[in-house]
């Protein structure tokens, strides 16, 4: 590329950079939903509705919870999907 076009470039993405920052181009939307598709470090299951002696209702999950008390969740507190979703 010559100088010329460098500088163009330069310019178009200085300028794109501005008007997204100053929310001109990208509107600001609250979220009404929140998705998380992953592995494990994002699902840690409940299986309260499952015939199954493997169950997540005791003590310890849920002792990091606010309530302390387990909730059927194979954790024993929030995950950072709930984090941010809070």
């Amino acid at each position: 590329m010559d100088q010329n076009n460098q500088r163009v470039v330069f310019v178009s993405c200085m300028l794109i950079c501005l008007l997204i920052n100053f929310n001109i181009v990208v509107p600001q939307v609250e979220a009404r939903a929140f998705f998380v598709f992953g592995d494990s470090l994002v699902d840690n299951g409940n299986n309260n509705y499952l015939a199954t002696t493997a169950r997540a209702d005791s003590y310890p999950y849920g002792i990091d919870y606010p309530t302390h008390r387990a909730t059927g969740r194979f954790s024993n507190g929030l995950n950072m999907p709930d984090l941010i979703s809070i």
